[in-house]
């Protein structure tokens, strides 16, 4: 009965914490669904508290804008250079002094709704292109001159259709001379540019007359000010001189341009409200315009939103509350696990170095003492313990060796000679140098190895590779053979190494990659080795861009098979 219980007591604790985090989640997500209509009445106020700001900034701007224009067509059109330069935005401009016109100064002859061509102004552009025609560019040229600056000083709105064709057009016809040099070209587009000017104040003037004259005389008693006042389909501001105040300035004004500057200049203002819509209507940016915010629109859809998602939002909380903890055993799991497997794999590094160290250590002490007492008298047997101790040594300086290659390659430190490598060539000559060891334990190493596969990488790196391998094999392997075999195609060159040792167990095959991994434990290994042995063949491999595969059966052998790219 008491066994029962207890075996009743951990899934009981787990009920219960699982419905403790049930409950908690319940309780959080009706609170949080409380908050939310507190939240929307608190939006609600920023938001419409936001939308007076954005009306006030956008007004505010609009005013900056527009006495910024005011300012710089004041200053246009008083500099020293008015009549040579243009201002964007500016289509005319009429200067008055005393409510009477003094720029451009127009001839008082009355336009009529049709005018009849007389002969004269025919022979003007007739002269003109005769002087083209006979290829007299210079005499032309002193011509269009003569007749531009006529016009210039005395121009009139009789014939204006026919001015501006025949005046554009001898300039034009004076640009396209091939032989003008590049400061009269120079002059002649300053000309045309100046004269295009004159015939759009005409033009503008013809139109709109009477309204001209009648607003030039109201620019006096604008007292300082300025106005934007509409006729027809354009836009015309009227505003004094800043330091004259019986001169004053009526502009036709390029309602798009300024319009587009202005809404440029808004939206940079309205920038921090991107989150409310707001459109201007009416005759902006120069006259009766009403600035049109969106309502609390967006906060009502918000919310409209979060009311239809509050069953599944609850749901998605419950599912959550039951998945995060099962999750987090999983990590845990994983995770102590991983810790395991490493504190496992230092014991059994520590283990087999401290082995590795220990048993050539020990030779070389002890033939060391032996010949530091003196007892050792024959040649011969100096010699047989001097061996001993060059080999141990050799044994531990290769071990530190191999530790040093596998720290560095780690590291990123490692440092590859790339040079063109005759795999067939070093592939041979370890087993060359392998064949005495195999030799002494019974086993024969079959080659079966292509000439000339050549790869590009570092041979040392390479030789160390190939032998590891083969070494291993040798070394695992208590009877038969080791099959080294070398073949290349089109694309890889395909080295192997096989043997009829006891094989890999499955579970083990996964980490036998690993730095300092052995199969087993200290105490149960028949074979010498620091575990690095696959590691470094492994990472060489990698640094080569080669792959590299294992096939192992337990009982019957293992297979490692690298593929490097041809060079």
């Amino acid at each position: 009965m008491v066994g029962r219980i207890a075996s009743l007591a951990v899934p009981l604790r787990l009920l219960l914490f699982l419905a403790g985090i049930l409950l908690a989640t319940f309780v959080l997500a009706i609170i949080g669904f409380r908050s939310i209509g507190k939240e929307k009445l608190l939006a609600e106020k920023k938001y419409e508290s936001a939308r007076i700001s954005l009306k006030a900034a956008i007004i505010e701007s609009s005013q900056k804008e527009t006495e910024a224009i005011v300012k710089e067509i004041q200053r246009f059109s008083f500099s020293e250079n008015f009549l040579q330069d243009s201002l964007p935005g500016i289509l005319s401009a009429f200067v008055f002094k005393d409510g009477v016109l003094i720029y451009p100064k127009i001839g008082e002859e009355k336009d009529s709704e049709f005018y009849l061509l007389e002969r004269k102004d025919a022979l003007v552009l007739k002269k003109f292109l005769d002087l083209q025609k006979a290829k007299k560019f210079a005499e032309a040229r002193e011509y269009v001159l003569e007749t531009v600056n006529s016009f210039m000083q005395n121009p009139g709105i009789a014939r204006l259709d026919w001015d501006s064709y025949f005046l554009e057009k001898m300039l034009n016809d004076i640009l396209c001379e091939q032989n003008l040099s590049k400061d009269e070209a120079e002059k002649f587009r300053n000309i045309l540019s100046e004269t295009k000017r004159l015939l759009q104040n005409l033009d503008t003037y013809s139109h709109h007359r009477d309204f001209l004259l009648a607003l030039g005389s109201y620019a006096n008693y604008l007292n300082g000010g300025y106005s934007f006042i509409r006729h027809g389909q354009d836009f015309f501001l009227a505003v004094p001189s800043e330091s004259t105040a019986k001169n004053s300035i009526i502009a036709k004004i390029d309602s798009v341009f300024y319009s587009n500057k202005m809404n440029k200049a808004i939206s940079e203002t309205a920038r921090e409200w991107s989150y409310i819509p707001y459109s201007i209507s009416g005759e902006f940016p120069f006259g009766e315009s009403n600035i049109l915010t969106e309502e609390n629109i967006i906060i009502e859809e918000d919310y409209k939103t979060v009311k239809e998602d509050e069953s599944g939002f609850l749901l998605l909380m419950l599912v959550f509350s039951l998945i995060i903890p099962v999750i987090g055993v999983v990590v845990v799991y994983r995770g102590l696990s991983r810790e395991r497997q490493l504190r496992l794999m230092k014991d059994n590094f520590l283990s087999t170095i401290s082995h590795e160290l220990k048993t050539p250590l020990t030779s070389v002490k002890m033939y060391s003492e032996l010949m530091n007492s003196g007892r050792v008298q024959k040649t011969e047997k100096i010699v047989s313990y001097t061996g001993v101790i060059l080999k141990e040594t050799n044994r531990l300086e290769s071990l530190i060796e191999a530790i040093l290659n596998y720290t560095r390659m780690e590291s990123g430190k490692k440092v590859f000679r790339w040079e063109s490598i005759d795999l067939s060539e070093c592939v041979n000559k370890v087993c060359d140098s392998l064949d005495v060891i195999a030799s002494g334990k019974g086993l024969e190493i079959k080659r079966d190895i292509s000439a000339d596969c050549a790869i590009t990488g570092d041979y040392s790196s390479i030789y160390s590779l190939v032998q590891n391998l083969v070494d291993n094999a040798i070394k695992y392997t208590a009877e038969g053979h080791v099959f080294v075999k070398l073949h290349q195609d089109a694309q890889l060159i395909s080295f192997s190494v096989a043997d009829t040792g006891k094989g890999i167990p499955k579970s083990e095959q996964k980490n036998i990659f690993e730095g300092f991994y052995r199969i087993g434990d200290e105490s149960t290994r028949e074979t010498k080795g620091s575990g690095l042995g696959l590691a470094i063949v492994k990472r060489t491999a990698d640094a080569h861009k080669a792959s590299i595969v294992l096939e192992s059966t337990p009982g019957k052998g293992s297979t490692f098979t690298v593929a490097f790219k041809r060079s």
